[in-house]
């Protein structure tokens, strides 16, 4: 799941574990005490270091102190535009706008 979705990810994971495989969450920062309820899980985290008020890398060593399930982590000090040129001023998840990236570009 991807923001919102993410969230989404981390608290149905959480919840039931024994459920998924594998679980990916892009850009949805979660609270450290969460990874003690996702033992055994892999987990497959992405995510701008300006994600919330605390970005992933809390949440990520936490995952990485478990004694099974593996984590990876995907982390980006500068978030990657939309793909499409046509949306590059989306107000949204990785925009110039929104992160300010495009101030240089003119």
């Amino acid at each position: 799941g991807q923001s919102a979705g993410g969230a989404g990810a981390w608290a149905f994971a959480s919840q039931r574990p024994e459920l998924w495989a594998g679980v990916n969450v892009i850009c949805a920062p979660a609270h450290p005490m969460l990874a003690g309820q996702l033992e055994g899980l892999d987990l497959w985290v992405v995510g701008w270091t300006g994600d919330g008020e605390m970005g992933n890398d809390d949440i990520v060593a936490a995952l990485k102190q478990r004694k099974k399930g593996s984590v990876r982590y995907t982390r980006y000090t500068k978030a990657p535009g939309p793909p499409d040129p046509q949306y590059r001023y989306m107000l949204g998840h990785a925009s110039c706008l929104l992160h300010r990236l495009c101030s240089s570009e003119g």
